[in-house]
């Protein structure tokens, strides 16, 4: 037990590596050579937003997010845009070209093509809106958290999604992966092809690829290469599946099959639900998290995986330290990426805002994540606040921010 907990744990070594090699594939995703981007899966998309909220926003203003479970229609009240939540070149604000699907969207036809358009023609395929609507931006959803994050701190200069999970009752996870996106200064971003007339730029990271070109298989363990190998997506959006929502609790799950099959837990003896890919939910590693004086979380978890009659207080203990020890090192992972874009805003206090109710549920990711920064970036005085529907809200921000700057 101890050989293959400790495989898991990151030491200091790896962590600077992490975010040393985060840093080199920034660079090359950030260079004006085209051959040279191509040595990085990182995205590195401009947003073409140039400016934050000035308080000063008036109108109405619609949000469209479109993500992995949901779409929601935002009305903020203070003229539209609207966030899709998948990897596209950005060609403007208003413009772009879908690169590919990702989570457990598999369609024929999208791929190529840009979403505004498409959205503009089926408008007018219904005699359009009971009210004109002009769409002004598309953005990621990253970058509508950061605006609504920016509404609720002004020194919010991250947004970050960490993934969802659902209620212990539930057992459906919907499948969201990670991203980021954060204020940048124009002179250090070289891919901007035209003067905006602004001294920043919002950049979307699109991080949940790094790793598919291997730069990140020194720290990878044996069941993050097992999650992979057996995923929807093989071979791609690696990142993402070190940490996120969808597969935290997956890999929790390789950990005790390993440790069950090595009799190490329940004297051996498994079960169909515990055999069972995605059946152990990041929402299983929550309740388990929040157990303190009681294993009573820990216990309900036994119970819909049919092994609660014959764990014994060493595989609870075992199965506790399982969950903390994948939890703390998906935080540290996040941690380390984000403390490279705490250097390159290099400001005394920045906020980051992040969506996702792995953040929001998990008692544990917050102080994780804080305990770290403030070790790898002690120059900046980091917060981390919740922004709840932050794509949807942010996008209507975005659109607001827009239409002042243009009239």
């Amino acid at each position: 037990i101890e050989e293959v907990l400790n495989s898991l744990v990151l030491t200091e070594d790896a962590i600077n590596k992490i975010m040393s090699t985060f840093e080199k594939q920034i660079s090359y995703a950030n260079s004006k050579d085209e051959e040279t981007r191509k040595k990085s899966d990182l995205f590195w998309e401009c947003t073409y937003v140039t400016g934050l909220l000035s308080g000063k926003e008036n109108g109405q203003y619609l949000g469209l997010d479109l993500g992995s479970t949901n779409f929601r229609v935002v009305r903020a009240v203070f003229k539209n845009g609207f966030s899709f939540s998948f990897p596209s070149i950005q060609k403007s604000l208003k413009h772009s070209v879908l690169v590919t699907w990702t989570k457990s969207f598999k369609c024929p036809d999208g791929p190529g093509l840009d979403p505004v358009v498409l959205l503009e023609e089926a408008i007018n395929r219904r005699g359009g809106l009971s009210v004109t609507v002009d769409v002004m931006a598309r953005i990621s959803d990253t970058t509508g958290t950061l605006m609504a994050g920016n509404y609720m701190d002004p020194n919010c200069r991250i947004g970050l999604i960490l993934g969802e999970n659902y209620s212990i009752i539930n057992v459906y996870v919907p499948i969201r992966g990670s991203n980021a996106c954060f204020v940048e200064r124009v002179e250090n971003y070289n891919k901007l092809e035209t003067d905006t007339g602004s001294d920043k730029v919002l950049v979307n990271c699109e991080w949940g690829a790094l790793g598919d070109n291997g730069c990140l298989d020194f720290m990878k363990s044996e069941f993050d290469k097992d999650l992979d190998l057996n995923s929807n997506h093989a071979n791609s959006y690696s990142f993402e599946k070190l940490f996120s929502g969808y597969f935290l609790g997956e890999l929790v799950r390789l950990v005790l099959v390993k440790l069950t099959k090595a009799s190490c837990l329940f004297n051996g003896q498994s079960s169909d639900n515990l055999l069972k890919p995605y059946f152990f939910t990041t929402a299983f590693v929550t309740a388990i998290e929040r157990d303190t004086t009681s294993s009573e979380n820990t216990m309900t978890v036994l119970e819909k995986l049919e092994l609660d009659k014959v764990a014994s207080e060493d595989d609870i203990a075992t199965i506790r330290e399982t969950c903390a020890v994948m939890s703390q090192r998906g935080a540290y992972i996040v941690a380390a990426a984000l403390a490279v874009l705490l250097n390159h805003i290099n400001l005394p206090e920045v906020t980051i805002g992040i969506d996702g109710s792995l953040y929001e549920h998990h008692p544990k990711f917050h102080d994780h994540i804080m305990h770290l920064l403030t070790k790898l970036v002690p120059k900046t005085k980091s917060r981390l606040i919740l922004v709840k529907d932050g794509s949807g809200q942010g996008s209507a921000f975005v659109a607001a921010v827009e239409s002042q700057q243009s009239s």
